[in-house]
């Protein structure tokens, strides 16, 4: 840490700043006023004028601690603007001059209630659109306005309604960007890696939206700050919790409750805790047909305590748990599962600005997972009965600092490096008992170290041209693996509402995750490299437009992208799941490219705004021992994905949304032939042991997934509280969209002989649910 303070030092010393011409620096926090939340993203521009003519003589956004910093500035009078959507622009006049070089102006931004239609938008070009390739920013307030259960808003669901964003069927957990498994999305909350970042049945993720200030999605090509996955990433900031006074909200629905209570510990700190528990077994009882629906529910609880310890220094210690657990419908006759998994999350950060120049995050990390999966066959004389236990363990102890550099005004320096211990535990059985289950240290144990070192340079060439450059060092302790990752993104503008954009990125990925594909549910198994079982590896490109109506009303955006995925393993066609097994000798390695198209049209402002997005894509698999060898399309590829998104604020006290969503169904196997045996053993046994042929992977597609989501939400006063009340219509038109299909046995009660016939398995049909949230 000391070594690289010191260069940065000397980099400082050699930058235009210690020039004979004494230059001057602002820097500061950008914050709410009132709550005293520091904001992310806000936007600070500086001019020479008061009426902001022309360009800009520089401009920023403030980081994730909400820190901004605008280096070089020659002596002078100067205005300096700031904003952010949902609040009102600032404005100063400030004066550089005299021997003191360094100014400090922390910003507050006053939260304006007035409707977007209304509101002047003052910020330029620069900072109408994102900076890099693909990025996608969400306003939780924008997620609270889509249709949910019960007002129980789901960040997933939000995502998934972008292009390029899909998820695998209503049963998933986590979102599939751009052709990419769930394992290849690294997920972050406050910075800590979250395994299983999502409840089933897509209605809510583990994340309370009441809790998170600031989503971030990077469906590619992502910087070298980011590490250890293949494909994307999604980055989610929760808030530090108000200052000012003690306040909260409760939400009551038919299927779920939650809570989150916020304010200051002492003048320096201040805390937020955010907890929530589902109970919709208790409404699926009372709709017909209840007994074909799978059982479930979940809890979750994250917290923030924020405490500042001088003008430079703060720290920050959050947590996050969460618990799921579904069964099988009680009317299933067929097969009987047990599925639970829990995510805990402990993180100790320390924030700190050396010099108007530099500012640094160190954090000590704690992460545990455990996911179990149990299946028992209600038929056990069946000679195809199906067992099957598995048992996923992860505990990681993480280490990482990042230092940012605002080097001078064309270079944002940001160096970092991290350190992770990693302990797994695996076991898969083709037995199931409850003593498996319930087992300590039956599974087989895995210890790894990795680290990593990054360097990336945000370049402004000239006014119109920017450029992120990095690099990302690698190394894994299991095998000696290790490896460089180049990045670089480009952004230019070239006409006043209209930019250009490219990108390339490699990364490894030295975890897997594994599953099986013969069983309809999640059976996840995290798996480290090892001397035989290589990181996973990914080289992809990005290359678009984007642009923005005159008036800023509309955006539209269409990008095409390729990914060449190498190191790809799946569990072999004959794979034995015996607990005695060894597991790496279950694997086939293969590699993977995922190719398309996205277009995105998005209405902003106004009180009817939403968009539109659609995507054309392929994804396809490529294994020597899968399939014949012949090619496949995997089960997340999706060939088009459409998705319309409305919202019409009717009035302040009354709004209306709606969201459809329609994508192509996913590929899946059956069996084209089945044959027997005659038992030899036994001469007077007549019974025949039945064998299937299996058809391609991919040689048949569910019927494609479409649904219809509406809700209505009034604010009225409640006392002296604010409070809402939500109506929200789950699969409005009621369609059975088709999660499996399966070969199953239709028993004739008279003979007992068991017929082979093909059945499908559906999830939730149409489902209101009434909600009422109170502030307090």
């Amino acid at each position: 840490m000391r070594i690289i303070f010191t260069l940065c030092v000397l980099l400082l010393l050699a930058s235009p700043v210690h020039a004979q011409n004494r230059n001057y620096i602002v820097s500061g926090v950008v914050s709410e006023a009132g709550s005293e939340e520091v904001l992310i993203g806000a936007y600070v521009v500086i001019y020479k004028d008061s009426v902001r003519k022309g360009n800009p003589l520089r401009s920023i956004t403030s980081n994730k601690f909400g820190f901004y910093s605008l280096p070089a500035l020659p002596g002078g009078k100067y205005y300096i603007f700031s904003g952010a959507l949902g609040y009102e622009t600032f404005k100063k006049e400030v004066e550089l001059s005299g021997e003191k070089p360094n100014i400090r102006l922390d910003i507050k931004l006053l939260k304006t209630e007035i409707l977007l239609s209304e509101v002047k938008v003052f910020a330029e070009k620069y900072e109408d659109f994102a900076n890099t390739s693909g990025t996608v920013e969400l306003d939780p307030e924008l997620i609270q306005t889509l249709p949910s259960f019960g007002g129980e808003t789901d960040i997933f669901r939000a995502l998934q309604l972008l292009p390029g964003v899909s998820n695998a069927n209503e049963l998933s957990a986590g979102i599939y960007v751009r052709g990419s498994s769930a394992d290849q999305t690294l997920t972050l909350i406050d910075g800590v890696q979250v395994y299983n970042p999502s409840h089933l049945g897509g209605f809510a993720s583990t994340f309370n939206s009441d809790a998170i200030q600031n989503i971030k999605l990077i469906k590619g090509a992502f910087p070298a700050q980011y590490g250890g996955r293949l494909s994307s990433v999604l980055d989610v900031t929760t808030r530090e919790g108000s200052s000012e006074k003690f306040i909260g909200t409760a939400n009551l629905s038919n299927i779920s409750s939650r809570f989150t209570i916020e304010g200051p510990l002492s003048d320096k700190s201040t805390y937020i805790l955010s907890a929530r528990v589902m109970y919709l077994d208790k409404l699926l009882s009372l709709i017909p047909q209840a007994e074909r629906f799978p059982r479930y529910g979940f809890y979750d609880a994250n917290g923030k305590i924020h405490y500042k310890l001088s003008e430079t220094d703060r720290l920050f210690i959050t947590g996050f748990f969460s618990s799921d657990q579904l069964t099988e419908p009680p009317a299933s006759k067929d097969i009987g599962f047990d599925i639970g998994w829990k995510n805990s999350t402990l993180n100790l950060t320390w924030t700190k600005i050396y010099t108007s120049q530099i500012f640094t995050s160190t954090s000590l990390v704690y992460t545990y997972y455990d996911f179990k999966t149990a299946m028992k066959d209600k038929n056990p004389q069946k000679k195809d009965a199906l067992d099957f236990f598995t048992s996923s363990l992860v505990n990681d102890f993480q280490l990482k600092t990042d230092i940012q550099i605002f080097l001078n005004e064309a270079n944002l320096l940001q160096l970092g490096a991290e350190a992770t211990y990693h302990n797994f535990e695996v076991l898969t059985s083709d037995f199931y008992t409850s003593e498996l289950k319930y087992a300590i240290d039956l599974g087989r144990k895995y210890k790894a170290i990795e680290v990593a070192l990054f360097a990336q340079d945000e370049i402004t060439w000239f006014q119109d041209l920017k450029t992120n450059l990095g690099v990302r060092f690698y190394y894994f302790n299991e095998g000696k693996l290790y490896g460089w990752e180049p990045r670089a993104s480009l952004t230019w503008y070239m006409f006043d509402r209209l930019i250009f954009r490219a990108a390339f990125a490699m990364a490894n990925q030295p975890i897997h995750l594994m599953a099986r594909n013969d069983v309809y549910l999640p059976t996840d198994v995290w798996f480290p490299s090892t001397p035989v079982v290589k990181p996973a590896k990914s080289m992809q490109g990005a290359i678009g437009f984007e642009g923005t109506s005159a008036d800023k009303t509309f955006l539209f955006t269409v990008e095409a992208y390729y990914k060449d995925l190498a190191n790809l393993y799946e569990y072999r066609e004959d794979a034995n799941f015996a607990y005695t097994s060894k597991y790496e000798d279950q694997l086939t390695v293969g590699r993977g490219e995922a190719y398309g198209v996205e277009m995105f049209f998005n209405k902003r402002i106004g009180t009817v705004t939403g968009w539109f997005g659609y995507t054309l894509s392929w994804t396809k698999r490529y294994f020597d021992d899968l399939n014949r060898s012949v090619p496949f399309y995997p089960q997340f590829d999706r060939r088009h994905d459409v998705s319309i998104v409305l919202s019409w604020q009717a009035s302040e006290a009354l709004s209306f949304a709606a969201t459809w969503n329609y994508s192509t169904g996913k590929a899946f196997p059956l069996p084209v032939m089945q044959y027997s045996f005659l038992t030899m053993s036994n001469p007077n046994d007549n019974t025949q042991e039945v064998f299937y042929e299996y058809s391609a992977r991919d040689a048949f597609r569910l019927p494609a997934f479409h649904k219809l989501d509406l809700s209505v939400n009034w604010v009225f006063d409640w006392g002296d509280n604010k409070a809402e009340l939500s109506l929200n219509i789950y699969n409005v038109y009621n369609r059975y969209n088709v999660f499996s299909k399966y070969v199953g046995y239709k028993i004739d009660e008279v003979t007992g002989i068991r017929t082979p016939v093909l059945k499908q398995f559906t999830l939730y049909p149409f489902l209101p649910s009434l909600g009422l949230k109170v502030h307090f």
